[in-house]
């Protein structure tokens, strides 16, 4: 964890000892009154903290926040209902990333249950992004939502991302150009990753018709969290940022 992150500033001067975050600090960083942190507000700023007391009751901190508030990246993320523990890793490598939304969706060649997993029943998917952002040194949590198709997600995709996004879904097997062809060197992009079985031919063409172009990061087929990583890097190159 290379931030400490809260939800507002408030909560972050005074710790309960069962706070984990305090126990983190106390247990995993070996810090005590006097050293300094970095932590940060969910979608919101950075700043640098001292220890000011650390007590049976309490830990407090100090904190000096920076001016600048963290913002996403324009990528917009449509990903087929993966199993749970893909799913956690997608959860923490895009908001490690820095996208602004992912809308997952069940896809036809998925598994029903999927969806009803422990990791959506409770805030354990919130944790994931959380611990991605700490990860990367972020404050920016991207948005989450989950629809109960394809033709639902397009449909709150193109409510949420300006007309002029790029649309590119990832598929190995009917791409007719690589990732790096395709990506845009600027402005927002809606990035589709199908689910471990990939698209059915109904997908693929419902994809097509909504304006995404297939695009593949070569002939292997990868797992959704290694396409995931793959695409994004390929994104951010297209832009100079790699």
């Amino acid at each position: 964890m290379n931030l400490v992150l809260f939800e507002t500033s408030a909560e972050a001067a005074r710790l309960t000892p069962a706070d984990p975050r305090a126990r983190h600090i106390r247990e995993v960083l070996r810090m005590k009154p006097g050293d300094k942190l970095f932590v940060g507000v969910v979608n919101g700023p950075r700043g640098q903290a001292v220890i000011a007391e650390d007590g049976r009751d309490e830990m407090r901190l100090e904190v000096k926040w920076e001016n600048a508030i963290d913002r996403p990246r324009p990528f917009w993320l449509l990903v087929g209902m993966p199993r749970p523990q893909t799913a956690r890793d997608v959860l923490r490598e895009s908001a490690a990333f820095g996208v602004a939304a992912l809308h997952f969706f069940n896809v036809e060649k998925g598994e029903p249950s999927y969806a009803n997993s422990a990791l959506w029943k409770t805030n354990e998917w919130r944790q994931r992004l959380l611990d991605g952002a700490a990860q990367a040194f972020a404050t920016n949590v991207p948005a989450v939502a989950r629809q109960e198709s394809l033709p639902a997600a397009l449909e709150k995709i193109s409510a949420d991302t300006p007309k002029n996004t790029a649309r590119i879904a990832l598929d190995v097997y009917e791409a007719g150009a690589p990732l790096s062809k395709l990506a845009p060197a600027s402005g927002p992009v809606v990035l589709a990753l199908g689910a471990e079985r990939g698209w059915s031919a109904d997908e693929r063409k419902l994809l097509r018709e909504a304006g995404f172009a297939l695009a593949h990061l070569g002939p292997r087929v990868l797992r959704t969290e290694t396409a995931l990583v793959a695409g994004l890097s390929v994104l951010l190159a297209k832009r100079g940022e790699f």
